[in-house]
């Protein structure tokens, strides 16, 4: 999009099309959620999470706005106010003028959305949607395909640790011994289990999933790995960045840098032996 002044709906436009809202799940909350379309966007950040230290740094960052994955007023709300956590940081982005688009599981299900990028991240051939939308939609959430020559469980856990960016996985291997059909979905996804089953997948890769979702994995065979909620989604929200950049002809789009995992790993130090006796 060249020659003219971006505008928000501009943006939104570009959004729909790498991302069609029609194929998001019927409980999200997607699309323009806060904002006027017709403001000027010269500064674009993207994000997972919106959180009141990553909307002080869009403002900080002169952003007019923001595209984050997971979606701001996504529970029924009848007030704004500065009683509230939301209603602060939305009254502080409204306040400086910022726009707030949320395509979450549209991007997870769009073709060169967060699933599909994770499936060609670990080199699976004949990828496809792990579930079908109903009739009438084309595509469908989730992904599989298959290697073309089969991984050992290290090269493969090696593979997908690379392509997220993480030090370390949790993993349930009770299945396969090497990897050949992989299923995955981004984010919390124990519900495609039996759709990973059904379709013979021998791995399943997600986000996180409850305690009982990984027994269940480990009765009916499926080996089950898991790299933690954000590291599964973080990677191709910083990559949205680079595309939106790409589309946006005198946008500056860039990834925050306050977009962080609110988890972090707490390693217990040996005890040390005591020599004095």
């Amino acid at each position: 999009m060249t020659g003219m002044a971006i505008c928000v709906e501009n943006v939104c436009q570009i959004l729909r099309q790498l991302a069609p809202l029609l194929t998001a799940e019927s409980w999200d909350n997607v699309g323009l959620l806060l904002g006027r379309p017709e403001r000027t966007v010269s500064r674009l950040m993207t994000c997972l999470t919106l959180t009141p230290a990553v909307a002080r740094e869009a403002i900080t960052r002169n952003a007019q706005m923001i595209v984050t994955h997971h979606p701001v007023l996504f529970r029924a709300t009848k007030t704004i106010t500065s009683d509230t956590i939301e209603g602060r940081l939305l009254l502080d982005l409204i306040e400086a003028g910022i726009a707030v688009y949320s395509p979450h599981t549209a991007f997870d299900n769009a073709e060169g959305g967060i699933n599909q990028w994770l499936a060609e991240s670990l080199g699976l051939n004949s990828i496809e949607p792990l579930r079908q939308f109903p009739q009438g939609i084309y595509g469908g959430s989730g992904r599989m395909g298959v290697f073309a020559e089969s991984h050992s469980k290290h090269e493969f856990l090696e593979k997908l640790a690379t392509a997220v960016g993480v030090e370390h996985l949790e993993v349930s291997w009770h299945g396969a011994e090497r990897v050949s059909h992989v299923g995955l979905a981004c984010g919390s996804a124990a519900e495609y289990l039996t759709d990973a089953f059904q379709a013979e997948c021998d791995t399943f890769v997600t986000g996180e999933v409850r305690f009982h979702s990984a027994v269940e994995c480990q009765s009916r065979g499926l080996n089950l790995v898991l790299t933690g909620h954000f590291s599964s989604e973080r990677p191709a929200i910083v990559r949205l960045a680079h595309v939106l950049s790409d589309r946006l002809f005198g946008v500056e789009c860039f990834a925050s840098e306050l977009d962080r995992d609110p988890l972090e790993l707490f390693l217990r130090r040996p005890a040390t032996v005591d020599s004095t006796g």
